[in-house]
């Protein structure tokens, strides 16, 4: 059964403005910029929404929002940055690089309309009507035009009920996921104690003591090619895991020409250039995978070299993802209106370095967690495709009755 289509801006209010700068009052507001939405999560993390006072409000914060009210990046629609304006931010100001839609609760259900703006058909149809090659964009009028299957207010209530459901199944295993994640962290602690402080006073070195760090290799792109080796860049390092969602290729050939850039599987690989995901508060830092390879190493990426006998691997992950090293890197890079630090300001960190037998210790109860992660994390992907399905399905007819 299909849907009649109509377009969205016939069922949306209009969103109040307001320039905080001609405010008589001094006060301060909650501002919802571009980074504030989590584009993986689809949400807004509390603790990235700004507190501006209205004398210093960017020249984009305009418009005020209330709570169930859905935001549509209109920057990079192939991202989707989307999130729904939860009760405690109702009455915060939105940047204008937001399309803010307000469902007329009569005929639209907000929820029903934040999985639309989601679905595969809604962000191809909005990356299709993009301009610009390099800042691709869409308009608010683009959004409010487009079309919306609209069956009755009660059935939309039904659908996004299934994919509510669907929702908080995935929700739920990935906070068990981060449940692993925060007992590794409490392990390393129990073990080691706090870097900062050291109460177990264990020897302290330099890095570049017992770690070297060697930079990749500056390949050209008139050499990139649609299949062969890949090429792991700033933006393929994340948390935990290469990014390969955009990738560049080199021949095979290229692993005999530059054996010394070639990676293999346990390597420490740390980006150079933004080393921070703000959105994870943590160091863009991961560990190479045997699926991930073949791979050569770029430029403003950096490999650790460990020496074997004074550090393990894993004891030294868990110290790049503390908020001690992290700490170290922010104030390297904060210099610098492109976040840059060198190999050898990271060689000069001082770090804790424990009894190689207690390192090791630490990397076998970290096997143990990590295996159970693997299975949450199966699991989760297994939620992640049902969500999916179900939302493909919904807007064709195919979830009710």
């Amino acid at each position: 059964m299909s849907f009649p289509l109509e377009n969205i801006g016939n069922y949306v209010e209009k969103v109040a403005t307001w320039n905080p700068k001609q405010s008589i009052s001094e006060d301060s507001f909650l501002y919802i910029d571009l980074s504030s939405v989590d584009k993986d999560a689809k949400t807004i993390p509390i603790e990235e929404v700004q507190e501006v006072l209205s004398s210093d409000a960017p020249s984009r914060a305009r418009q005020l929002v209330e709570g169930s009210d859905i935001l549509v990046s209109t920057v990079r629609p192939n991202l989707n940055g989307v999130a729904i304006i939860p009760k405690q931010l109702s009455g915060a100001t939105a940047s204008t690089g937001y399309c803010v839609l307000r469902a007329k609760a009569q005929s639209l259900d907000s929820k029903y309309l934040f999985y639309w703006v989601q679905s595969h058909l809604f962000v191809n149809d909005m990356v299709r009507k993009a301009s610009g090659a390099n800042y691709p964009a869409v308009s608010d009028k683009i959004i409010k035009q487009s079309n919306i299957p609209l069956p009755p207010l009660e059935e939309q209530k039904k659908i996004a009920a299934i994919l509510d459901a669907a929702d908080a199944l995935r929700q739920k295993d990935a906070q068990l996921i981060d449940k692993y994640n925060a007992l590794s962290q409490s392990l390393f602690l129990d073990m080691f104690g706090d870097p900062v402080t050291n109460p177990m006073g264990w020897e302290k070195m330099q890095l570049g003591l017992i770690c070297k760090l060697q930079g990749g290799f500056s390949f050209k792109s008139s050499d990139f090619i649609d299949d062969g080796v890949k090429l792991v860049k700033i933006a393929n390092v994340h948390f935990q895991n290469l990014d390969w969602s955009e990738v560049d290729m080199l021949p095979n050939s290229y692993l005999d020409k530059y054996p010394d850039f070639a990676l293999k599987t346990g390597d420490i690989l740390m980006a150079l250039t933004r080393p921070i995901i703000k959105s994870l508060d943590s160091v863009k830092a991961i560990t190479v995978k045997a699926d991930d390879l073949p791979a050569l190493l770029n430029q403003r990426v950096a490999r650790f070299k460990p020496n074997k006998n004074k550090i393990n691997n894993v004891y030294l992950m868990r110290v790049i993802y503390s908020d001690y090293f992290k700490n170290k890197v922010a104030k390297y890079s904060s210099t610098s209106l492109q976040p840059n630090v060198s190999n050898k300001q990271i060689e000069a960190t001082e770090m804790l370095v424990p009894p190689i037998t207690l390192q090791n210790q630490f990397a076998e109860r970290i096997q143990h967690i990590e295996a159970q992660k693997q299975q949450a994390q199966a699991a989760l992907q297994k939620s992640d495709d049902l969500f999916n399905s179900l939302l493909q399905r919904a807007f064709k007819g195919e979830l009710t009755a």
